[in-house]
């Protein structure tokens, strides 16, 4: 060093790379790594209970859907045995022509209707449960959101099931009351017949109570909707019938030719009125009756089946 000279002040240290590892990637500072993971974690974490969200989810959604494909695979299966509410005439194999109708044929045939329609209501009561378990299931949530749209299809489907089987219902109801009148009104006509076969005066004057009995239950139950009220005159026919033979046999113990001559006047015309009946007006008013419950029923079931 030269006399005279001070000490030298180094220069400024030159911009050095910051240090590196032995592959030759940088070394970061361990706070700023640290907070790296941290936010790896946090999207690791979101992501896994995005994923928990999905599967759980559709795990609920599944088992819910499960259920009620299952309840409508039944109703749907019933769907030909419950068609027959609609179209089952009960007397379809019955004769009624002639001065000796077939009532013992008639009377088996609404017994076996009558089991039929017991049939039919343990199957809709046993559909209409199962649907309505599911039902508040297939409502909309959060967790089953990814799902929502097999939801609301199986939701559409179980409600057009349940609007199906209350239209199965009402025609129920309408063959339970037709039951009760035709069960009355059998009665009453096997009442007619012992009428025209008894052989004196006392026989008739015993039978015409229970049959004016059964034409009065029967006439109580004939009443729309469950009856078309195109059988309404038959039954008042029969009743006023009754009413004439009853004057008949009063005349016949009093000796009273007139009032005899009078109550025959009057069963002549009951006969009249009787044989003038129109059985296919009753026949078409059914079918007026049960056509709309046949439509709104198979519209709905169409819909329960996913067609």
């Amino acid at each position: 060093m030269a006399e005279n000279e001070g000490p030298r002040v180094p220069a400024d240290p030159p911009d050095l790379p910051p240090p590196t590892g032995a592959t030759g990637a940088t070394v970061e500072s361990p706070r700023r790594g640290g907070r790296r993971w941290l936010i790896i974690g946090a999207v690791a974490v979101v992501f896994v209970l995005l994923i928990g969200y999905v599967v759980g989810g559709a795990a609920v959604a599944g088992g819910t859907v499960g259920k009620a494909d299952s309840a409508l695979k039944t109703t749907v299966s019933h769907n030909n045995t419950i068609a027959g509410i609609f179209d089952k005439d009960p007397f379809k194999d019955v004769k009624f022509e002639g001065d000796n109708p077939d009532l013992g044929g008639a009377k088996a045939a609404v017994a076996a209707f009558k089991q039929q329609v017991s049939t039919w209501q343990a199957d809709v009561s046993g559909d209409r449960a199962a649907l309505e378990r599911v039902r508040p299931e297939l409502s909309s949530s959060l967790l089953t959101l990814p799902e929502q749209a097999t939801i609301n299809n199986r939701r559409h489907r179980v409600d057009a099931g349940l609007s199906a089987l209350s239209t199965a219902q009402k025609a129920i109801d309408i063959d339970n009351k037709r039951v009760a009148f035709l069960e009355a009104f059998m009665d009453a006509l096997a009442g007619f017949v012992a009428l025209g076969n008894a052989t004196d005066l006392a026989g008739v004057q015993g039978q015409l109570p229970a049959t004016g009995s059964n034409l009065q239950k029967a006439a109580q139950l004939a009443q729309p909707p469950a009856i078309p009220p195109e059988v309404t005159p038959i039954v008042k026919a029969m009743q006023q019938a009754v009413a004439d033979l009853q004057a008949m046999v009063k005349a016949v113990q009093a000796n009273d030719e007139a009032g005899f001559n009078r109550a025959n006047t009057a069963l002549e015309a009951d006969v009249k009125t009787l044989s003038n009946f129109d059985a296919d007006a009753v026949d078409k008013a059914d079918k007026a009756r049960f056509q709309p419950l046949i439509d709104a029923y198979n519209r709905d079931m169409k819909i329960a089946a996913g067609s």
